[in-house]
């Protein structure tokens, strides 16, 4: 049974470095996510995510809520994507996806379904990158990292209202641009 995340941070803050490694391991993921969503260049982003990780180590000492890391991680990457001014959104999909067609068989039914879906999944990207920054920032923690307004605006430094506001402006407005089509 492997430690949990509060273990590791008790064994580094002691001056262990080995169990660094395995909350690097468990938390990579998720702070790549969100630092690519923010940050256009791939070679920029793999800056943000290393001295993410920096500081991290650098500050672990500081933190004194353990069941918090994954938010305190991810405060200090949506900093330092601040403080680069990388703030031009991504346009991940087109980059990172095969050509539907070619997966699901060309013209076939099934071929026109994926490209439809490869289609409305780029658009919805799109109008998520239109989001003004706040909205995209809370939208991205509530739906990708399944984080509660309270820890949104522990993240953020806002008010646990704002994140409230700015989420529902978020969906409000997706909702306008996709609305729902007759059954």
């Amino acid at each position: 049974m492997s430690p949990d995340d509060t273990e590791l941070i008790r064994a580094v803050q002691g001056g262990e470095r080995e169990p660094f490694q395995t909350l690097v391991h468990r938390h990579a993921a998720p702070l790549w996510s969100t630092i690519r969503r923010n940050v256009r260049d791939p070679e920029d982003a793999r800056d943000v995510l290393q001295e993410t990780w920096a500081r991290a180590l650098e500050r672990i000492g500081d933190l004194r809520e353990p069941g918090r890391l994954r938010s305190w991680l991810l405060s200090i990457a949506l900093n330092l994507v601040r403080e680069r001014g990388r703030r031009a959104p991504l346009e991940v999909l087109s980059d990172d996806l095969a050509d539907p067609g070619d997966v699901a068989g060309g013209a076939s039914p099934a071929g026109v379904r994926a490209v439809e879906l490869h289609d409305g999944a780029r658009a919805v990207r799109a109008e998520i990158d239109r989001l003004p920054p706040r909205q995209r920032e809370v939208f991205d923690l509530r739906m990708n990292h399944e984080l509660s307004h309270a820890e949104i605006a522990r993240v953020l430094g806002i008010a646990e209202d704002a994140s409230r506001a700015n989420y529902y402006q978020a969906v409000r407005r997706l909702r306008a641009a996709f609305p729902e089509e007759p059954a």
